[in-house]
């Protein structure tokens, strides 16, 4: 009899957790997930003047997206260019009318499929132009980045 009892109370022990596990088998700790935050700013950035040359500055205006993604401890920060606007550019003759009227809209189509980069092409017949614009994109970006 004894030996039946004491089987039937060694199996009963290794069957039945003991009564402080059953309460860790229950409330087992899930990994928590990060929380993910975005904040997103939108601001209006002016470039300095870009030299043209004799025909005068070209001057860029861009309003930047800045979207920020915190996860954790991560920081992630992408800027994107939502439009623009050249307030200033060449236009005392005839000449560098019609030549801005048909190379701004080019170099503003350039930077916008650029993606927040001053790396464009030129525009063939109005390098002046063109240098002048670049010169300014590129003060502007910097601006926007310390924004």
């Amino acid at each position: 009899m004894r030996r039946a009892l004491t089987a039937v109370l060694s199996s009963f022990a290794l069957v039945a957790p003991p009564a402080n596990a059953a309460g860790v088998l229950t409330h087992t700790a899930k990994p928590k997930k990060p929380k993910k935050r975005v904040v997103t700013v939108k601001k209006t950035v002016t470039g300095d003047p870009g030299s043209a040359g004799q025909w005068g500055d070209v001057q860029v205006t861009l309003v930047v997206r800045k979207t920020t993604t915190i996860v954790g401890t991560r920081k992630t920060v992408q800027r994107t260019v939502l439009s623009l606007d050249m307030p200033v550019y060449p236009d005392h003759t005839n000449r560098s009318v019609f030549i801005n009227q048909q190379a701004l809209p080019l170099l503003e189509q350039e930077v916008l499929a650029a993606h927040y980069t001053a790396n464009i092409d030129m525009i063939s017949g109005a390098t002046y132009t063109s240098q002048g614009f670049v010169d300014s994109l590129q003060s502007a970006l910097l601006k926007a980045k310390t924004v």
